[in-house]
């Protein structure tokens, strides 16, 4: 990757800290031109003598847990600035536990029997050469070491980064990479796979331009019971403009990709709430938010977020919004829709930690 700052940014941006003025605007105003589906589309009625199956479907992000604006505005050219910029960057990481959250997904995934779960802010890092952490590797692993299924993935990195300083005789260099994966559960059997990058990226002016990348990544598979879906998982910017042009082409993205009659799924962290932005635009596209078709609903649904994204204090607030969505249309009805990973899990002794900080997101949805 040519610009080490490229990840630095997109974590930056998760993290809210960066407000353009688009936001507010009409998603319509914006994409007069966007493919539009058929609203009746969203739910279609049973059909007597075809088959029909349930899916277990969620969305997470994550959470690289830890903080970039020092890296973004500190001068990394100097040796001595990007050490303690790293060492702090690392020593929060950390003190987030990664291990520990990643050992709660999988419990969390494993209870709940899961078919597919999008996740978002797929985390690899390392140290001075030795990986600390592959988030998706070790969640695997995990699910399994607890008894659960052996899931197939399917990933999608986004930023490579290697990053040095030094102070004194001292040296630290930290690589780290993030993306989003869909983890699919054995038995279904994966018949298309794809991968498309946003066309639209949020630039800034740092010492180098920086650009945030964003993508959204696809599975056509068939259910045991012979259902075939297809399901979209990604991650839009943070700022409106953006978002809203990202939204329109996974829109086009899916309309592309969705010429039969098959079920359609998209999942992941939208950061707008509902009614505004890139949720919206795809509400207007003729997509249902699950939550609001769903028979049995868990909770306010919230799913976001842990101020400043302090993993390890249990008494920090929550936003309490809802950015995280799982969109369908071609479904035969939503029977659940819960959010899970509320609580934080135990560390040792009384220290606990956030999992991530968003909620996982989860509904029960009829195919057919």
């Amino acid at each position: 990757m040519n610009n080490p700052f490229l990840f630095l940014l997109l974590c930056f941006i998760c993290l809210g800290f960066f407000f353009l003025d688009g936001c507010g605007k009409d998603p319509a105003s914006n994409f007069a031109g966007t493919p539009a589906f058929e609203s009746s589309d969203s739910l279609l009625p049973l059909n007597a003598v075809k088959p029909i199956d349930t899916l277990r479907v969620a969305s997470l992000n994550m959470s690289v847990g830890f903080p970039v604006t020092q890296l973004l505005f500190s001068d990394m050219d100097d040796l001595a600035v990007a050490y303690r910029a790293l060492d702090t960057l690392y020593s929060r990481f950390k003190h987030g536990s990664p291990s520990v959250r990643l050992m709660a997904m999988a419990a969390k995934i494993k209870e709940l029997d899961l078919d597919v779960v999008g996740l978002q802010e797929v985390m690899t890092l390392g140290k001075n050469g030795v990986v600390d952490n592959n988030f998706l590797a070790e969640l695997v692993a995990d699910i399994k070491t607890l008894g659960g299924p052996t899931y197939q993935t399917y990933q999608n990195i986004l930023n490579d980064t290697l990053l040095t300083g030094t102070l004194g005789d001292q040296k630290i260099t930290i690589s780290f990479s993030e993306g989003n994966a869909l983890l699919i559960k054995p038995g279904f059997h994966i018949l298309e796979s794809a991968k498309l990058d946003y066309f639209s990226l949020l630039k800034i002016q740092t010492k180098n331009e920086t650009v945030s990348q964003r993508c959204v990544n696809y599975l056509k598979f068939q259910s045991p019971k012979g259902i075939i879906w297809d399901v979209y998982n990604t991650h839009i910017e943070i700022t409106a403009d953006i978002g809203n042009s990202q939204a329109s082409e996974l829109r086009k993205f899916v309309l592309e990709k969705g010429k039969g009659r098959n079920a359609q799924l998209v999942i992941g962290d939208f950061n707008y709430e509902p009614g505004h932005d890139a949720a919206q635009v795809m509400v207007e596209g003729g997509f249902l938010d699950t939550r609001n078709g769903a028979t049995i609903k868990e909770g306010t649904g919230s799913t976001c977020c842990v101020t400043s994204s302090m993993l390890w204090n249990p008494k920090v607030g929550f936003s309490n919004r809802r950015l995280d969505y799982i969109f369908a249309r071609r479904i035969a009805g939503v029977l659940e829709s819960h959010t899970a990973l509320e609580n934080p899990a135990l560390v040792s002794g009384t220290d606990s930690v956030f999992v991530s900080d968003h909620r996982m997101v989860w509904a029960k949805i009829i195919g057919q």
